[in-house]
């Protein structure tokens, strides 16, 4: 495999980096129009992104947090858990498919 000498990097955004503003433009636009919004062991302390909760909420959409600490939006969720995430997850698809009504 050919090899540039560069370096290799995820799709990721570091503390005190830039993020790259079409991707924010979507996640808002995604905020704005979803049913349900996850905030999955996040914080929820660093802006812009962390705001995208309160903006799910204003739109109508059921908010879960699940993260081992409080965070600044649990008074907006319908439901925080602080189980492990290896743990809620699972539990929380398992809800979402009995509940769904497809064959």
């Amino acid at each position: 495999m050919p090899s540039s000498g560069g370096v290799l990097k995820s799709a990721t955004i570091s503390f005190g980096q830039s993020l790259v503003p079409e991707v924010l433009e979507q996640a808002v636009a995604a905020a704005g129009d979803c049913d349900v919004f996850m905030a999955v062991g996040s914080s929820l302390s660093v802006h812009p992104v962390a705001a995208l909760t309160g903006l799910a909420h204003r739109s109508g959409a059921r908010i879960i947090i699940v993260n081992a600490q409080p965070t600044p939006y649990d008074e907006l969720a319908d439901c925080v858990l602080r189980e492990p995430i290896g743990e809620a997850l699972p539990a929380l698809v398992a809800r979402a498919l009995a509940a769904d009504s497809l064959p």
